[in-house]
This record gives structure tokens, sequence and C-alpha cells, in this order.
């Protein structure tokens, strides 16, 4: 993701460098048999980068096998078993055979169960996102909000092919307006040329002065984080993300979640996913990191509740929450002082309701979890202070993955 300085920033705390659950595989079949050990994989495509090794598609949050071949002087590794024979006493049918297998011999794999689809079972929103497929024990899954808040968008949102589906033919909109109006074009919705396209007060009348449970915005520290010190959790948002921009605002309207209960296979140790985030708010009520004391400040937030961690998962390096006025979106496509581009033209955003306005690249989120555990998922919208001006994210790609590390937000690859 570009910053206005041209940096590409992170997202979280942690790194893209990841440590999880995982088994080392070996031909030495001999030596894997008597050792039976845990060791730790990569997750993201930079991560893998480092080690020569292709990510494939990506949306399994897992990298490839790094290569290994590592040998002592004087010994080999074959092609078929991992034995040879080496130096040392002269050669020939007595010559000792040295089985130097290090850490660089075995190759490093995380065994979450990779990503599957199962959206043509249904067209409903959860089968979207790619939970309850295979590899995946759902509990239970529950929406909130206004009915219209919600809508299952099957193939390429836009005409540029940025935001198409990461995993299957459909992914989730989830919006503070009529979540069916962001697929559809400025023509289409009767829009102006200039101006907020989308502006939808779904329920006016409903405010909330506190978010629902366990969501609680107050920080669990002045300095430290959960990772920093585990005693933290469930004190709070263990990220620390919210508060400060909750308490510029006035209230919430127009609130929305999916919340997700589920069981976290052994073999995994994060709870991965992709999303996108958009706003009309932008050019005429954001702040785009400039600062934070703006009321209208629609947040989206994703909520987990796990003996890992407790509170926000999705926020930049700097501790902004995905908000209008938190973090820095990539694409701004319209004149104003927060764009410095010449023109702020954003073609990604061609073609469906958010031209004219701003949006991020799809994100990934890795968030620690506990092997075994159950946990609370929860994907949260609203609007701040007034119920009007639509904020929309778009979900998909949920699974699980190895982490090891606090939560971390970056460019989906």
């Amino acid at each position: 993701m570009t910053s206005r300085g041209g940096a590409e920033p992170r997202y979280g705390f942690g790194s893209v460098l990841g440590w999880g659950p995982c088994s080392r595989v070996t031909t030495l079949v001999a030596v894997a048999a008597s050792m039976g050990c845990n060791v730790y994989g990569l997750v993201g495509s930079n991560a893998s980068a480092a080690f020569g090794s292709d990510d494939g598609d990506d949306e399994g949050g897992q990298s490839g096998a790094a290569t290994s071949g590592a040998a002592s002087t004087g010994s080999q590794v074959s092609d078929d078993d991992g034995a040879g024979s080496g130096g040392g006493g002269g050669g020939g049918d007595s010559d000792p055979v040295f089985f130097d297998v290090g850490v660089a011999d075995w190759a490093e794999v995380c065994l979450a169960p990779s990503t599957t689809s199962c959206d043509h079972l249904d067209d409903g929103p959860w089968h979207a996102l790619g939970v309850a497929c295979d590899g995946f024990d759902r509990i239970e899954t529950t929406f909130t909000g206004d009915p219209e808040a919600l809508f299952v968008l099957e193939g390429t949102l836009g005409t540029n092919g940025v935001y198409s589906p990461r995993e299957g033919e459909r992914m989730v909109v989830l919006s503070t307006g009529r979540a069916s109006d962001l697929p559809r074009s400025r023509a289409d919705l009767g829009c102006d040329d200039v101006g907020v396209c989308l502006s939808t007060a779904l329920q006016p009348d409903v405010q909330l002065t506190t978010l629902p449970p366990p969501i609680d915005v107050g920080r669990v520290h002045e300095s430290k984080n959960c990772f920093d010190d585990p005693s933290l959790v469930g004190t709070g948002d263990c990220s620390n993300t919210l508060q400060e921009e909750w308490d510029a605002g006035q209230g919430t309207y127009d609130y929305a979640e999916m919340r997700l209960v589920a069981k976290v296979p052994e073999e995994a140790d994060a709870i991965v996913y992709q999303f996108a985030f958009f706003s009309a708010e932008y050019p005429g009520f954001s702040a785009n990191g400039e600062q934070t004391d703006m009321p209208f400040n629609d947040m989206y937030i994703a909520w987990l509740e796990s003996e890992a961690w407790t509170g926000n998962i999705s926020f930049d390096e700097l501790g902004h929450p995905i908000s209008i006025n938190g973090v820095f979106l990539d694409y701004l496509d319209a004149e104003s002082p927060l764009c410095t581009k010449d023109p702020c033209v954003a073609p990604e955003l061609d073609g469906f309701a958010m031209d004219g306005h701003a949006g991020t690249r799809w994100l990934e989120t890795i968030a620690p979890v506990v092997p075994g555990e159950e946990i609370e998922l929860i994907f949260a919208l609203f609007d701040m202070t007034d119920a009007i001006v639509d904020t929309a994210v778009v979900l998909d790609g949920v699974h699980w993955g190895c982490s090891g590390q606090p939560p971390v937000t970056s460019p989906a690859g």
C-alpha cells in the first residue's frame, strides 16, 4: 500500500515472516520416524521470497517448501534417499556414510488446512467467505444489522479487474448503506458527475453509544499490547488502536456485523482473511491520516476473541484502525488537499459506486490463535456521528494459517 511519501507501509505490529505449528519433512525416513518434532513455517509472499520459494496463489496463507541440500564437508546427500558416501578412509565399500541433517535439510511447511472454496454450495455469505468448507469447523455464524447492509457479490467489482474474488467466484459486501449498491455504476445509480454517490441511512433512528460485547474499544495499556504482556488478554483492545478515534465520534449508526464462532484446528495457530475498504466520505469528510478528531469517521473493526488476542486485528503499522480518517487510502479518485497526485484519478475504482471516492487495495490480515481453542471473530462496520454517506468493506478468503506473531495486515499477494 503506497503512502503519500512513496513508501509502502505495512500494517500491524508483526512481520509477514511468521512462525507456527508445522512439521519438518525429510526423505531420511529413519531419522524422521525417530524425531517427531514440530517446526515453524513461513507465512506471506515476502517471507517466502527470501527462501527462493514460490507462494503459488498465496490464498492459503502458506509458503512453499524451502529448498534444502546443505551438507557438511566430506559428505553428500543424494537425490534418491538423502544418503551418500563421503571422504575419510580412502573410499570404497567400507567408506563411512555421513548423515549430516541440519535444519536447512528439511523443508518447512505450514500444515494448517489449505484454503478451499465452497461458493458453489449456495449463495450464502459464509460459504462465499470460505467458512464451513473443508477444513473449517464452523460452530456458529450470525449476522446483525439491516438486511440491506449485507450482499453476496458474484464476479469482479468494477471494470478495472482489481477487485476479483480471492477464492471461488463470490465475495461478501458489508456496508453502512445498501450493500447491493456498491457494484452499481454511478450512471446506474443516477449520480451526478461530482459529489457523493452513495448516501443511504438504513437505520437513522438507531444510535449505539457502546459497541456490542465482547468489543471493548478501551486500551489494554498505554505502551504494551497483549503480545508484549499476555496477561492483558481479555482486558480490552489488545491492539490499542480503537479508543482515540472512537472518542472523537458521537456514537454509531447503521451498525452491521458478521460474527463467527469456530474451532481452531490443531495444525494452525493463525486466522487469515482478506478485505478491501471503501468510503464515499472521501473527499468531503475525510482526514486520510492527517488527523483523528473529525467526528464523521466511519470505521471497520475485525475483532478477535482468542486466548492469544482479544481486540482489533486489522490496522496499519502506525496503530491507525481501518477508518476513513485513520488509514492511508491507496486509491483517491477526486481532487483534495490530501491527494498529492496530479491528476487525482484512480482507474481502479472505475465502473462501481466508489468511482469519484476512495478505497484501499486488497489487504490480508493474519492474527494469532491457539490450536484447538474455540474463537470468536467479528467483522463490524458502522457510520460515526451520523447515518449518511456510505462506507463499505469487501471480505473474502477466510482460512487457517500459521503465525505465532501479533496481528499484521499487509497488501495481499
